[in-house]
């Protein structure tokens, strides 16, 4: 690749959220790139060719959940881009950038233990668990259930914006669009994979794939019809899904996504929609709140305002999931108070509304899909961030031994995600052989309970310190990253 000159830096004063981007002023007219298509071109991109929130500099990522994000001068814009690519996102920026943002990797990190504890404590709530066993398995249901996932699917907006950056500064919108709809088609095929597994963990990796692939087209979108087309799906998305399901008399009707749900294509093509535990018609806003507050971080990173954002993502966020909770349980006890069964109201986990009502709708049940439900999981998942992001500002870096495991294991969610998955099918065949009559229902300790989820959480990080030590990426995120690359060859 060509070098270009380097363009003295352009700091003219443009809107908080929706900034142009400026790579025009960057290159000289004959090393611009054409903003679509393989071949050169000395046209500049036009204003509306690159999606606004894009900064002055070359930010790039190596990859869907590394977390990284390498902040470069004005130099040399599409090698960057590329180098950064090829180190796979690995913490090596050059001198005077600020290397990977590693608050996100701690945010995956808790998404990825919160899910952990979901599958692995909360289901002792349900068989009636007492002691420290049955108060932990409760703290755990309230505090992860909804919140966990929804946390892993808001930083994947964030995956998908720092894996298309560099892309999308050389102009080459089709090839960013196009890697992001690899990837997430390659995250979908590893959750069909995980589909053999005799779990009873509802994984999430297919709906999660589906989901990028949606998303990755709607990165030449402006943050402000991406906010409106979140703002829709969050609003009907549930009460659409609750009247679909009651139509059909069903209450779920795809769980868990295997090989052999590709059998019955509209089934399946219905439940990623509608029916199913994770449905694209209200999954997909955590998504595209993702790429939204991404963009609006990486606005502030360039401008200096990291802390301001992360100060006010932390205040806003915790005040409205604070008040979305409380508005939650009055309309709960309001519809105890007219009638409604409380069992109607604390039923939770099938992905939609249990009743195309005003008040199913107000309450916040996990993995509801409810207004209320998505308004405050969300805001979980930005408060995290404003709160990691304000603990490990861009420019920091985590030197010690445990820092370093933390940051690495959360760079390698899909790894310990499917290390996890498998872990717990086998679990499962244990107890299953063991006693055939209810091995699960008796919950061994290697299936639920505090053991085993200090057994996950010690593999995590175990997966994290061995990655932190020899420097290298989870094997998942590395081969994602590679297909990807050579797949989608960048130009």
């Amino acid at each position: 690749m060509t070098s270009r000159t380097p363009a003295r830096p352009f700091h003219a004063p443009r809107p908080a959220l929706e900034r142009t981007a400026v790579l025009p002023r960057l290159l000289p007219a004959t090393a611009r790139p054409a903003p679509w298509g393989p071949s050169a071109s000395t046209a500049a991109p036009r204003r509306r060719d690159l999606p606004a929130g894009t900064a002055g500099r070359e930010i790039a990522d190596g990859g869907a959940g590394s977390g990284g994000v390498a902040i470069r001068g004005t130099g040399d814009v599409a090698a960057g881009a590329k180098a950064a690519a090829e180190q796979g996102g690995a913490d090596r920026g050059s001198g005077g950038g600020i290397g990977r943002l590693e608050s996100l990797d701690l945010v995956r990190l808790l998404a990825i233990l919160g899910m952990m504890a979901a599958h692995l404590l909360a289901p002792l709530a349900m068989v009636g668990a007492d002691g420290l066993q049955g108060a932990t398995a409760r703290v755990a249901s309230v505090l992860t259930e909804g919140p966990a996932s929804a946390t892993f699917a808001v930083v994947g907006g964030f995956s998908l914006v720092l894996a298309s950056r560099g892309r999308l500064l050389a102009g080459d919108r089709r090839g960013a669009v196009l890697a992001g709809v690899l990837r997430g088609a390659l995250v979908a095929g590893i959750g069909l994979v995980l589909g053999f597994v005799p779990t009873s963990v509802v994984v999430v990796l297919v709906p999660f794939g589906i989901g990028m692939m949606i998303t990755a087209p709607l990165l030449l979108v402006r943050s402000r019809w991406l906010i409106a087309i979140a703002a829709v799906l969050t609003a009907g998305g549930g009460y659409l899904n609750a009247l679909v399901r009651s139509s059909l008399g069903q209450v779920q009707e795809v769980g868990a996504i295997t090989p052999l749900n590709l059998a019955e294509p509209v089934v399946l093509l219905r439940g990623l929609a509608l029916t199913g535990m994770y449905p694209l018609v209200t999954w997909l806003s955590y998504l595209l709140l993702g790429v939204v507050l991404m963009r609006s971080l990486l606005t502030a990173i360039e401008d200096g305002r990291a802390r301001r954002w992360s100060a006010r993502a932390l205040g806003i966020a915790a005040a409205v999931a604070t008040a979305t909770y409380g508005l939650s349980a009055l309309a709960g006890a309001w519809a105890i108070g007219h009638g409604v069964d409380p069992l109607a109201v604390s039923l939770h986990g099938f992905g939609a509304p249990v009743l195309p009502e005003a008040w199913a709708l107000a309450v916040a049940a996990p993995h509801s899909g409810s207004p209320a439900d998505m308004i405050a999981t969300a805001s979980v998942a930005v408060a995290l961030i404003g709160a990691m992001t304000l603990l490990v500002p861009p420019g920091r870096h985590l030197r010690e031994a445990i820092g370093r495991t933390l940051r690495t294991a959360g760079a390698a969610p899909l790894t310990i995600y499917t290390v996890h998955v498998i872990l717990t099918g086998v679990a499962l065949v244990v107890a299953m052989l063991s006693d055939p009559e209810g091995g699960f229902l008796t919950m061994p300790w290697y299936v639920a309970g505090l053991g085993v989820f200090a057994v996950h959480v010690s593999i995590a990080l175990g997966i994290g310190a061995a990655l932190a030590r020899s420097g290298r990426r989870g094997p998942l995120e590395a081969a994602l990253s590679g297909a990807v690359r050579r797949g989608v060859p960048q130009r």
